[in-house]
């Protein structure tokens, strides 16, 4: 029964991205923002957003739609936008950094003899 319950709701899910995909394809919609779609249609900004993630609404025929950076929330065109994608390549270039320095140590270390004393 619960299958049933879900069968339905995508059904009804389906119809309206296949209105909303009509409204947008006329020429002066494509350039609509989400804020402006969800203005004009009514639709709710998550199903929006779920679109634009699983590619239904592709940046290449919509290019103003977007949908919450996985990471700071900021609406873009990429599961994360630009901004968290320099902090994260930055911060891994400086892990990489921090791991040869700490692996030079080692070396110098390992090659200094130790004395022991009885």
């Amino acid at each position: 029964m619960i299958q049933q319950f879900g069968k339905k709701i995508d059904a009804r899910e389906e119809d309206i991205f296949s209105e909303l995909l009509h409204f947008l394809l006329r020429k002066n919609n494509r350039t609509l923002t989400n804020d402006e779609v969800v203005e004009l249609t009514g639709v709710s900004s998550d199903l929006l957003y779920k679109w634009v993630k699983v590619g239904k609404l592709q940046s290449t025929t919509f290019p103003n739609l977007g949908a919450p950076c996985e990471r700071c929330g900021k609406i873009t065109q990429a599961k994360i936008c630009v901004g968290c994608s320099s902090t994260i390549v930055n911060t891994l270039k400086q892990e990489e950094k921090d791991q040869a320095w700490f692996n030079q140590i080692q070396r110098k270390n390992s090659r200094v003899g130790s004395y022991h004393y009885k």
